[in-house]
């Protein structure tokens, strides 16, 4: 659920926004009351993002429809969330979600309950939500497909929020403090094996969505053991064959160690394990995010004490139980 939404429904508390113009830049800041610190919830434009990009100024054609620039292809926003709890004098991590066909951030945001289930999570991270093919049916990455791209990208967000004193200035923070998340659902497969490619990038969170980028994703779940890797996949997503012939590959012909589960199975030792994760779900190919909540189980950080929690939904009452909202 959209956080905005999340905050703005909650009658019992008072709020108040501050919103801020600095180079088209819009930022809206929520205090509830009797919280020490807001959620910050940004909405910032940057020229290095994804769209506008030239190759897509015409368009795009799909099955005999066209999609043009205006309206598909010219929106350059990022959403952006820095939780309550947040510790700046932490390492600096950043969580990237990018969205699948026919899908925009708002819409992605709402139906998949993204920020709810990222701040659940408890990570000490700033969500970050660019905008792709906006409601159309298109895998493009636009202009972070470029190799120089996504430094520029990160870094140009890294100043904006340093510009408005959410993150301190005096670190000058650029791409290389960073741990970086990359996640996303069904067509962000292309974007995220072209930012692989050229950037240092930690951990890769896949939802139905190992389409193609073969090559990219078998060089980066290879190259380190630290790199973090879960891919979610279905029977009927257009994934399956694709996902089993990556196992294949990284079994036999890289003698990579992985874990294969089913998601009635998966426990709290797969998500602490350090081996590439293949979970087959047999939900269809937008509930692998939303059923079991799964975005939030596979970024909490799971201590051996916890309760492994299997709900389909994280309520409030569950929030309260693993303390995180406090």
């Amino acid at each position: 659920m959209n956080i905005v939404k999340i905050l703005m429904g909650l009658c019992i508390c008072s709020f108040f926004s501050i919103s801020l113009e600095a180079q088209k830049d819009t930022i809206i800041v929520f205090k509830e009351a009797g919280v020490r610190k807001p959620e910050l919830y940004f909405k910032i434009n940057s020229r290095y993002t994804a769209f506008p990009d030239s190759a897509r100024l015409n368009g795009h054609d799909y099955e005999g429809k066209h999609f043009a620039y205006k309206d598909h292809y010219d929106d350059s926003a990022i959403q952006i969330l820095i939780p309550k709890n947040f510790n700046p004098k932490k390492p600096l991590e950043l969580f990237i979600w990018f969205h699948g066909w026919n899908n925009n951030i708002d819409s992605a945001n709402g139906y998949f309950g993204l920020t709810d289930q990222f701040v659940s999570a408890g990570r000490n991270a700033i969500f970050i939500f660019p905008e792709g093919p906006k409601n159309a049916p298109d895998s493009y990455g636009g202009k972070l497909e470029r190799p120089e791209m996504f430094v520029l990208f990160i870094n140009d967000l890294l100043k904006k929020i340093e510009s408005h004193n959410f993150i301190p200035k005096n670190k000058k923070y650029t791409i290389n403090d960073c741990k970086i998340t990359l996640a996303g659902h069904s067509g962000a497969y292309r974007v995220i094996s072209k930012i692989i490619q050229y950037n240092k990038i930690d951990e890769l969170l896949l939802f139905d969505a190992m389409y193609g980028g073969n090559d990219a994703y078998l060089k980066w779940i290879a190259e380190s053991k630290k790199h973090r890797f879960i891919q979610i996949y279905t029977k009927d997503g257009g994934t399956f064959e694709n996902t089993n012939l990556i196992m294949n590959q990284l079994k036999d012909s890289l003698k990579v160690d992985i874990l294969s589960v089913t998601e009635n199975d998966l426990k709290m030792d797969h998500l602490q394990s350090s081996k590439p994760l293949f979970i087959f779900s047999e939900n269809g190919h937008n509930e692998v995010i939303t059923w079991n909540s799964n975005l939030f189980r596979f970024l909490h950080l799971w201590k051996k004490d916890e309760q492994w929690l299997e709900s389909k939904v994280i309520t409030k009452e569950i929030r309260n139980l693993m303390n995180w909202n406090n």
